[in-house]
């Protein structure tokens, strides 16, 4: 059986963030909302439209990427200007930009459905349940199979990785993981993931950090 195709970066992670069969949240909506804005800012990286400098971004190409949910992200870097920080913008996308613009591309592609459902409290609550469990599975899937037989990850895998990790989702997509291979993938994403997008991740990690303290005081 043919393995599922690897979707982009953030939809990986918002899959990954959801229950494959009912589509519920494993994450807060901050959290979640960190983690994707991080994630859309990543994929501009892999696009070599951005650069991370110094806790800032650098736009090093202004073409749109011909997807819409990170061409979308860079137009509103360029209208900004100079304010280009990089946890600012992690704070700024996770608003609800950055899930509604996942969310619209996960839809476009059909990998997920939108379906609402009455609130016990009254209201309807809106749920993106994915089209394909094994689809919706299968990034978590993929790294914990590569890193288990000791084979490297590409740079997107690096980066989800890390976002996983950032986000404390590595308690559902990673548990099964022995020490060895744990060991196996802290050691490729300290050696092997770009500085810029090390960078980056650890300030999506330091996000969650304030908003899981910001939660508890």
């Amino acid at each position: 059986m043919a393995s599922p195709p690897q979707l982009p970066l953030a939809d990986d992670l918002f899959l990954t963030a959801h229950d494959t069969v009912r589509g519920k949240c494993l994450l807060s909506p901050a959290t979640l909302g960190l983690g994707l804005s991080a994630a859309l800012l990543a994929e501009l990286v892999l696009w070599r439209r951005l650069d991370v400098v110094d806790s800032k971004i650098v736009i090093i190409d202004d073409h749109p990427t011909g997807d819409p949910a990170t061409t979308a992200v860079l137009d509103q870097l360029l209208r900004e200007g100079s304010h280009r920080v990089v946890r600012d913008w992690i704070s700024f996308l996770a608003t609800g930009v950055a899930v509604d613009l996942v969310e619209r591309r996960l839809a476009r592609g059909g990998h997920v459905t939108r379906q609402e459902k009455r609130s016990l409290l009254g209201g309807n609550k809106v749920y993106f349940v994915p089209a394909d469990s094994m689809t919706a599975g299968w990034p978590a899937t993929r790294v914990r199979t590569s890193v288990s037989r000791g084979e490297l990850l590409d740079v997107s895998d690096l980066v989800f990785s890390g976002l996983v990790l950032a986000t404390g989702l590595d308690q559902q997509a990673f548990v099964t993981l022995d020490p060895r291979s744990r060991a196996a993938l802290f050691d490729q994403l300290r050696r092997r993931m770009p500085a810029m997008l090390q960078e980056l991740v650890a300030h999506a990690e330091a996000a969650v950090g304030d908003a899981v303290m910001a939660r508890r005081a």
